[in-house]
Order: C-alpha cells, then sequence, then structure tokens
C-alpha cells in the first residue's frame, strides 16, 4: 500500500493498488490454508501409528444381503 489518498490518484494508480491489496490477500489465504493442511497431515500421520491401519493378513468377512 502506497497510503496515498485515493483522490488524489489517477485510475489506473487506483487500480493497480487495489490488485495489489487483492493478491496480498490471496496470498495470506493460501498460505494459511496451506498450514493448516499441514498440521492436519501431521495429525493423520501421527495417528496411522495409532494402529487404525489394517495388517496385510486382515481376513473379510461378507454378510449375505437380505432379499427383498
Amino acid at each position: 500500500m502506497t497510503g496515498r489518498d485515493p483522490d488524489s490518484m489517477a485510475p489506473e494508480e487506483r487500480r493497480d493498488e487495489i490488485a495489489s491489496i487483492m493478491a496480498r490477500g490471496l496470498v495470506r489465504s493460501v498460505r494459511l490454508a496451506r498450514s493448516r493442511t499441514s498440521v492436519s497431515a501431521e495429525k493423520v500421520s501421527e495417528a496411522g501409528e495409532s494402529g487404525l491401519d489394517l495388517s496385510a493378513n486382515s481376513p473379510l468377512s461378507v454378510a449375505p444381503r437380505p432379499a427383498g
């Protein structure tokens, strides 16, 4: 931001200022989303170590469907 009074700016300068503000907001939003995603991924990998995974030798069973 330039800190200039928008009334003293040319239309192109105002447009550039608005684009700059919006771009910074977008970058902040993406960084925040990525940081939340990486924290969630770390939690998932830690949870996987607690025994939620099935072993390769886990038997599967299937119940018959009811007629109807």
